[in-house]
C-alpha cells in the first residue's frame, strides 16, 4: 500500500492514470507498455532516463503484477527481493529496507516508505491469518500475534502467530479451551475425563462456582470448573442415577413423558411403590402404570386420568 502511494503519488501520476501502473513496475519481456521519463540515482546524483513501464488493464492487474515481481524476483535471481518477504522481514521497516537499492535506486526509498506507513498508520492493515511462506500465522501490525482472534465465524487462540489446538488458555480473567481444530469450545464438554461447561451464549468462557443447566440436567461447577451432577438423570459410573441437589433421590420424577420411581437414585421396576399416602405400580420399563392390569394373577385399576394411583 505504501509503495502504491509513493510510486503513484496517491494515484495522480501519469503512469497510474494512463497505464494503471501504481507501483512503477517496468515491463519484463513482452507485453503492453508505456514509455515515460523517470529519475534514477546514479553515482551520487539523480539522472532522468526514459523507461518502458508495464501497462495494465486495471488496478487489480497492477497489484498482481507487483506481487509477482516481489515473489518471483528477476530472471537471473528469483530471490532478489527476498529481504521484503514476510517470511524474512520481521516488520514493515525491515521490509522497506529490503527494497532499497533494488526496487528503487533512491537512497532514501526505505525512509520514504516508512514515513508513509507511519503517517497514515498503514501498519495496522498488516494483519490477519496469512501464509508467510513458512506456514499460516496470525499477524497484527506486522508482528506475530498472541491471543484470541475471531476468524471464519469462531474464535481461535494464537501464540506467536501459530494456531494452538487442544489446550487451556486464559484471557480477560477467564479460562477457555480450544479443541483439535483450534476453536474455542462452547457447551458441555468432557476434557481429560472431566466434564466442564463453557456456556451457550457465545461467551465461550469456563463456568465456575455456579449451577449450570444442560437439557434436563443440572450440574454444580466447582471453583476449577469441574462439573458434579446436581439435579437430573445422569449416566454415573455405577449406572444411570437420578440426582437432586447433589444427592441420590428417592421418589417419583417425571422424565421423557412418563413418571418413574427412584430409590437412592436407582430406577425401580416391576413392583408396588408408595408415595403421598397412595400406592402405584411401576412396570418392566420403570413407568407408572395406568388402566387395568393383571399383576401376580390379580387385577388392579390404576385409573385413566393421568393420576396413576391404585384405586
Amino acid at each position: 500500500m505504501a509503495q502504491a502511494a509513493l510510486e503513484s503519488g496517491w494515484g495522480t501520476s501519469q503512469l497510474s492514470t494512463k497505464a494503471n501502473n501504481y507501483f512503477g513496475v517496468k515491463r519484463g519481456g513482452s507485453g503492453a507498455y508505456v514509455a515515460m521519463p523517470t529519475q534514477e540515482y546514479v553515482n551520487g546524483h539523480y539522472i532522468t532516463v526514459t523507461e518502458k513501464f508495464a501497462k495494465y488493464n486495471s488496478v487489480r492487474e497492477s497489484l498482481e503484477g507487483n506481487a509477482r515481481l516481489l515473489a518471483n524476483g528477476l530472471s537471473w535471481n528469483h530471490n532478489y527481493y527476498l529481504g521484503a518477504w514476510r517470511s524474512k522481514a520481521s516488520n514493515y521497516k525491515e521490509a522497506a529496507y529490503g527494497l532499497q537499492g533494488k526496487y528503487a535506486t533512491a537512497p532514501d526509498y526505505a525512509a520514504k516508505l516508512i514515513r508513509v506507513i507511519e503517517t497514515y498508520h498503514l501498519q495496522e492493515m498488516d494483519g490477519g491469518y496469512i501464509n508467510d511462506g513458512t506456514g499460516w500465522f496470525w499477524y497484527e501490525n506486522g508482528q506475530k500475534f498472541t491471543g484470541f482472534r475471531f476468524y471464519m465465524g469462531t474464535y481461535y487462540w494464537f501464540e506467536n502467530g501459530a494456531r494452538i489446538n487442544n489446550a487451556w488458555r486464559s484471557a480477560w480473567g477467564y479460562r477457555y479451551y480450544v479443541d483439535g481444530e483450534g476453536r474455542a469450545v462452547q457447551g458441555l464438554r468432557t476434557i481429560g475425563g472431566k466434564r466442564y461447561h463453557f456456556g451457550t451464549d457465545g461467551t465461550f468462557y469456563l463456568r465456575t462456582n455456579q449451577t449450570v443447566a444442560h437439557n434436563q440436567e443440572k450440574y454444580r461447577a466447582s471453583s476449577t470448573g469441574e462439573l458434579q451432577p446436581w439435579s437430573g438423570y445422569f449416566d454415573a459410573p455405577a449406572g444411570w442415577r437420578w440426582i437432586e441437589n447433589g444427592q441420590m433421590y428417592t421418589g417419583f420424577r417425571f422424565y421423557m413423558g412418563a413418571y418413574y420411581y427412584f430409590r437412592n437414585g436407582v430406577r425401580q421396576h416391576n413392583q408396588f411403590v408408595s408415595q403421598w399416602g397412595l400406592h402405584y405400580y411401576v412396570g418392566s420399563d420403570g413407568r407408572s402404570m395406568q388402566g387395568i392390569h393383571m399383576i401376580d394373577g390379580k387385577r388392579y385399576n390404576f385409573g385413566s386420568n393421568g393420576t396413576f394411583y391404585m384405586r
